[in-house]
């Protein structure tokens, strides 16, 4: 007889006799079945409650402390403050009306301090697609009256120019008188720079020039109501490298008195006569776009003077150790290089910019220099200042501005709010800017 067991959904037939058999071993296989399952799924279910306080012997996790945020390291910092853009590349810095505050001038404007408003000074023409006929400005009582006036020059006019302050505390919105002050009868004008080559308390303005054919002439300003100008040679034209592109000044010999040093070596200053009696020329080196100024200081303390000199074209931040001459009497060169970060250090400063006794190297990218088109022209425009450590003979660099500011021909260095922290003036392509100190934070 055939009876029906079913175990779930499954219906399973079975005899009488046999099926009550078969039953009990199906339920044994159902029961063993059941326990591998539960067995299988306990770590599952196994879990201690959530209310469930941690064992005794078990400490508690700990909890991991939230990560600082890490502080920008202390560094000499600036604020930057634009005052005009125009492609104008040379500034000076004085008081110009008399009343006890640092002034700007830059190309067509001044800047009267404390507040820097913007007056005009003179008309500047436009050179080409981005100059303006001003390669150098410097402020100098020409007609001797007691105000500072303006003496300027610039790449191919021949002639210099003063620019004759009005004479008031009060400004005027009018330009400033211009005279010829010597037609120098020479082009191709790289940089001018104010130097005072006889210790006479006056600059002489010296033309650095990129055609090495040129002779490197510097002129004498006699102040006086009918001011004099006289032409000082210190290299004569013939030999084919008399001048060349970048100047500087120091005392390459150690023999106590300043010399000349440019791209093709160096002009040895006579004992007597300075002003009247060429200089010998050393052509000790030739080194590509040099920059103006080029900085001439004892960098190792060494009692020998080294070179600090930028490639205004290109990429190239150098010092020129100065070693033991050479057997044939030359001078002897170790080249360093301090950056090829950035192109164009076509000019430079050496001042005491945080305040702890030592000089710092401050310079940048000329902006658009040659229009754009040198190595790295249109890349960003930066200032930055180069702190030198005499034990381990390097510079270390503190980039203090990118973006708006770079340098021109000239970069002045003032404490223009009298707060004992040098600024820095810079014009350039980009426009003309105080970077103002706010010191170490």
């Amino acid at each position: 007889m055939l009876k029906v067991a079913k175990y779930g959904d499954v219906s399973v037939y079975i005899c009488a006799g046999i099926g009550e058999k078969m039953k009990l071993m199906w339920d044994m296989l159902f029961v063993w079945v059941s326990v591998v399952l539960l067995c299988l799924a306990g770590p599952c279910v196994a879990q201690t409650p959530k209310n469930q306080p941690a064992p005794e012997n078990q400490p508690a996790p700990k909890k991991q402390p939230v990560p600082k945020k890490r502080k920008a390291p202390k560094k000499l910092r600036f604020r930057v403050q634009q005052l005009h853009k125009d492609f104008n590349e040379g500034c000076a810095v004085g008081d110009i009306n008399n009343d006890g505050h640092l002034d700007v001038t830059a190309g067509a404007f001044c800047y009267l301090g404390p507040e820097f408003k913007q007056y005009p000074l003179r008309r500047l023409l436009p050179f080409r697609d981005d100059y303006m006929e001003n390669n150098g400005e410097h402020l100098v009582d020409v007609n001797n009256d007691g105000w500072l006036d303006v003496v300027s020059g610039s790449f191919m006019q021949p002639e210099l120019f003063w620019y004759e302050n009005p004479g008031t505390t009060t400004p005027k919105d009018d330009w400033w008188i211009v005279h010829r002050l010597v037609n120098t009868e020479q082009t191709h004008n790289e940089n001018t720079r104010l130097h005072d080559l006889d210790g006479d308390g006056v600059g002489e303005v010296v033309i650095d020039s990129w055609n090495e054919k040129n002779p490197l002439v510097a002129w004498k300003i006699t102040p006086g109501h009918d001011p004099a100008v006289s032409k000082v040679v210190i290299g004569p034209a013939g030999s084919g490298i008399s001048n060349g592109h970048g100047i500087g000044f120091g005392d390459v010999n150690g023999d106590g008195l300043e010399d000349v040093i440019f791209k093709n070596g160096w002009y040895e200053r006579p004992a007597r006569d300075a002003m009247t009696t060429p200089w010998t020329h050393h052509a000790d080196w030739s080194w590509d776009h040099a920059g103006s100024p080029m900085l001439a200081v004892d960098l190792n303390n060494d009692g020998k003077t080294d070179v600090i000199w930028g490639d205004g074209h290109n990429y190239g931040l150098y010092w020129m150790e100065q070693r033991e001459p050479a057997a044939d009497g030359s001078t002897n060169w170790k080249i360093h290089t301090i950056d090829k970060k950035f192109s164009q250090p076509h000019t430079m400063a050496w001042a005491d910019m945080n305040g702890d006794g030592s000089k710092e190297l401050v310079t940048g990218k000329r902006v658009k220099a040659h229009s754009g088109k040198d190595p790295g022209g249109l890349e960003d425009p930066v200032v930055l200042i180069y702190s030198w450590n005499p034990e381990t003979l390097q510079f270390s660099k503190n980039e203090i501005h990118r973006g708006d500011a770079g340098v021109g021909l000239q970069v002045r260095i003032a404490d223009l709010n009298a707060d004992g922290r040098p600024d820095i003036v810079a014009a350039g392509k980009s426009g003309t800017h105080i970077l103002w100190n706010e010191g170490v934070r």
